[in-house]
């Protein structure tokens, strides 16, 4: 039997969110630390984390530090491992060939975190690694981290475990995504999956990305879907202010014998306590403007899009321009954005 302690994102920084009342950071380790104290309680082979590590692909040095003594100080206490995958947070624009050079990078080589896209864990050549003990090696474990092509078309096959089928297994395939899952479609336009919708060979899908989470859901075809919600309350939005802080216990028994549960975490206060609802109204104003300017665009026939992967799509689409060179073009885009994020950390210091 193997189980393990499934969170939401971290989104881990030392500044504090305009609607957080406490300390942030302070708050969030204290929630981590609770975190490896369930995991401890119910012995489970590992912490998996599915993306968003941090807030940003260029947090200060100081704030990197922090959370790595905190988990080199897990790590000796717990001896616990840490599953990861990258969420468009831990990277510039979606770009992982980035990743070495970004904060989620420098954890995952100093070993601090293990990043289950770059290896199977599964795979033969890790039988011997000191990052992981032998008896992990009884489930296999996959993941896909963020990039220009989650919740579009195009990355559809991230849900796939990419292995060969083993009919004779003893475990379930386990497959970590950053993608916004959902139960149902949402109330506005933006990209997403649906739940029901997802093709994928995997017994159990891990997601992240979307923080309110939908909890655990078991499809008619007996494939299992976790998302427990962030480990981080960022906004005081209402969705925020009731909902539980929460992780999942997910318990493996055989291929077809797995199940999860949701631990409420005691150590996360109360929203009224620590969210000030006051940004909410201030930023009232602002909102109605942003509505009126996405407006006055509709009626000059322009379409709303914000984020840089949609603007490229869209000229791509127009212009016939092939997949090959719509890529190299978010590529370059998500350099271009790293080094740009580069200069301005450094004037900031």
């Amino acid at each position: 039997m193997d189980k393990f302690i499934v969170t939401g994102d971290l989104h881990f920084r030392s500044e504090n969110p305009r609607s957080r009342k406490d300390n942030y950071c302070d708050a969030l380790l204290a929630k981590l630390y609770e975190v490896f104290q369930i995991a401890q309680d119910h012995r489970v082979k590992a912490i998996i984390i599915p993306g968003d590590i941090f807030d940003s692909s260029n947090v200060s040095l100081p704030t990197i530090i922090k959370l790595a003594h905190f988990l080199e100080a897990c790590k000796e206490n717990f001896a616990i491992d840490v599953l990861v995958i990258s969420g468009n947070h831990d990277l510039p624009a979606g770009n992982k060939g980035a990743i070495n050079r970004t904060p989620f990078g420098l954890l995952t080589e100093l070993g601090y975190l293990y990043d289950v896209e770059a290896a199977d864990i599964s795979s033969p050549e890790l039988l011997s690694s000191e990052l992981l003990p032998t008896d992990m090696m009884e489930s296999w474990i996959t993941g896909c981290g963020f990039d220009y092509q989650t919740d579009t078309p195009e990355g559809a096959n991230q849900y796939q475990t990419g292995q060969t089928y083993d009919p004779d297994g003893d475990y379930p395939r386990i497959h970590i995504v950053h993608s916004m899952l959902l139960a149902a479609g949402p109330s506005f336009p933006m990209r997403h999956t649906l739940i029901d919708e997802v093709e994928t060979d995997a017994d159990i899908i891990i997601s992240g990305h979307y923080h309110d989470g939908f909890g655990i859901i078991r499809r008619p075809d007996g494939k299992l879907f976790l998302n427990p919600g962030a480990l981080c309350r960022l906004s005081a939005s209402q969705a925020e202010m009731s909902r539980t802080v929460q992780v999942a216990l997910l318990t493996v028994n055989s291929k077809t014998d797995f199940h999860a549960e949701l631990i409420p975490l005691q150590s996360a206060r109360p929203a009224e306590e620590v969210l000030d609802r006051e940004a909410i109204v201030e930023k009232k104003e602002h909102e109605n403007w942003l509505e009126s300017f996405f407006d006055s665009l509709q009626q000059d026939g322009e379409e709303k899009f914000l984020e840089v992967r949609e603007i490229v799509e869209k000229i791509a689409s127009l212009e016939n321009v092939s997949d090959g060179v719509k890529l190299e073009a978010l590529r370059r885009i998500g350099e271009a954005r790293e080094k740009l994020g580069g200069r301005e950390v450094s004037a900031g210091a």
